[in-house]
């Protein structure tokens, strides 16, 4: 075999030796959400140095008969920045749906977290891959129903680069994304140094970047403080975590390759609130609009990701839609499996 053709085939069989969970793993009861979720903890990744979970829904979809047919597809959720998954009710919308449902908390996040490490850490979103490779390929053995990626915030992101880097989603048979991080949300002053800042991360990844602490997001979603939800701070931060010069440039990156356009394969469902806020204080509006990202950017962006993709506003509806209050939450679960159903092949429904 001539050497340039041996190459790619060394590559070939390293992806193939990456893409499951190494050794003898297996589900054992979810200690954040309880039964019926499940979870897998597993290392991936070169020497295995991460270690990510799989969250899997027990609780298929049954019939008026008691019958358990086939899923629709799959859908695969990935979180977003100081995230995990905690998010029990998408599961069960889903189910309920006719969707299996499996997630995955990512390394240095939530249940893969290990003392010691930095919350978040990362230096470039190809990191991610070889996790959600290995996650992918344990969801194939469980079922043949097609895979759809959903990713909310800088999950949105990472779906969206790695469906660009696995043979642009060909793969997979839809794309769903909640409020994804497309660009960053700075006064126009700070988003023209974010290049130079970003290339100055290449040489210096562990300087610091300043934030403020900012909580009103927090707020808006947790049930102590007006919100409906309840989750463990410490694994989603209440004021967010520190980042640095290498994290700042990972998302740079992400951003230069969703910003140039994106030729998607899958059908893509964009969604988004109607308005944004980034007030210091925590005002009423915190309630019902993206207290995170600018709307305006997930629009113009997010239409350049691929060849079919839908836009969808969600009026009053937070950062995270699906824990907006009603009505804009029953909307965006309308709008997602609306959509799915939709667009899936008739003959697997």
């Amino acid at each position: 075999m001539k050497l340039d053709c041996l190459i790619p085939a060394i590559f070939a069989m390293s992806s193939i030796l990456h893409a499951a969970p190494q050794g003898e793993v297996s589900y054992v009861a979810d200690p954040k959400l309880g039964d019926p979720f499940q979870v897998l903890f597993y290392d991936a990744g070169d020497s295995s140095q991460y270690r990510a979970t799989l969250i899997r829904y027990a609780g298929p979809f049954e019939q008026e008969n008691g019958s358990k047919p086939e899923a629709k597809a799959v859908v695969f959720y990935i979180h977003g920045f100081n995230d995990y998954f905690f998010q029990k009710e998408l599961a069960q919308k889903a189910d309920s749906a006719g969707y299996a449902f499996y997630a995955i908390d990512l390394h240095k996040y939530g249940r893969s977290y290990r003392e010691g490490e930095r919350l978040g850490e990362v230096y470039d979103l190809a990191e991610y891959y070889p996790e959600l490779d290995s996650a992918i390929a344990r969801i194939k053995t469980e079922t043949k129903a097609p895979i759809v990626l959903l990713g909310h915030s800088t999950g949105g992101l990472i779906a969206s680069v790695y469906a660009a880097d696995r043979g642009n989603g060909k793969d997979f048979a839809a794309i769903v994304l909640n409020s994804p991080f497309m660009d960053m949300n700075t006064n126009f002053l700070l988003e023209l140094a974010v290049p130079l800042v970003s290339k100055i991360g290449s040489i210096f990844p562990n300087i610091e970047v300043p934030r403020t602490a900012n909580s009103c997001y927090s707020e808006s979603i947790h049930k102590n403080y007006g919100g409906l939800w309840d989750y463990d701070f410490s694994l989603k931060n209440f004021e967010s975590i520190p980042i640095n010069l290498g994290w700042l440039r990972a998302i740079h990156q992400g951003h230069v390759a969703v910003q140039k356009g994106m030729d998607l394969i899958p059908p893509i469902l964009v969604m988004h609130s109607g308005c944004s806020e980034r007030s210091d204080e925590c005002v009423e509006t915190y309630s019902r609009c993206d207290g995170v990202l600018d709307v305006e950017d997930i629009d113009r962006y997010g239409r350049k990701l691929g060849r079919n993709v839908q836009m969808q506003v969600i009026e009053n509806g937070l950062h995270d839609l699906y824990l907006s209050h009603e009505p804009a939450r029953g909307n965006a679960y309308q709008a997602t499996f609306q959509f799915l159903d939709n667009v899936l092949p008739k003959e697997i429904h």
